[in-house]
């Protein structure tokens, strides 16, 4: 992997978030720590998050619940919950509800984290390089959309009887040379931000 796996830990007792922390440093994990779910759903909207981990029972909302809206709105992250006074019934909605990864009793046992981790690390890695390629296949649609506006019938592509793509490069050339930079780069940022 090129970065570090990035884990977001979600605790409304700050005494345990320090105790996580401190029995993960010198991993090659990189932890973060929020003290409620708002602060987490802060977190996954301003970066990535490879893996969120919840305590179940917060004040305002509880892991339960912030797992079901990160399974909406941020399906790549893993999710997992950690909870003190585990029942059969709570962990079956969250498996079932939130799509929970894993499910922890604190204390917190950090090897057999570490060892979930390690198990899904290719995972990981596959979701995201699934991630960086639909960001790319949306710029690239963006920038086909403001072509296509900008340019009428600038996408379109003619073949000859034999199938070969067949380029007028003076028109090409003159096209480009009206592209307005300064458009191109406000359409393409407007289209970032609708997504």
């Amino acid at each position: 992997m090129t970065a570090p796996i990035s884990v977001l830990f979600v605790d409304d007792e700050p005494a345990v978030l320090r105790a996580i922390r401190r029995t993960l440093e010198g991993t090659s994990l990189e932890v973060l720590v929020a003290f409620d779910a708002a602060e987490a759903l802060r977190i996954l909207e301003t970066r990535p998050i490879d893996v969120l981990v919840s305590d179940i029972d917060m004040h305002e909302m509880d892991g339960i619940e912030l797992v079901m809206i990160a399974r909406r709105r941020f399906p790549s992250t893993i999710r997992m919950l950690l909870t003190g006074q585990s029942t059969l019934s709570r962990a079956l909605q969250a498996i079932n509800e939130g799509e929970v990864t894993r499910l922890y009793e604190k204390p917190f046992a950090p090897a057999a984290f570490r060892r979930a981790i390690g198990e899904l690390a290719s995972r990981i890695e596959r979701s995201r390089r699934d991630s960086a390629d639909s960001v790319h296949a949306a710029w690239v649609a963006a920038l086909r959309t403001w072509m296509e506006e900008s340019y009428p019938g600038s996408t379109k592509v003619v073949h000859d009887e034999a199938g070969v793509v067949m380029l007028d490069l003076e028109k090409i050339d003159a096209a480009l040379a009206e592209v307005d930079a300064t458009a191109l780069r406000k359409y393409l940022l407007r289209s970032a931000d609708e997504r």
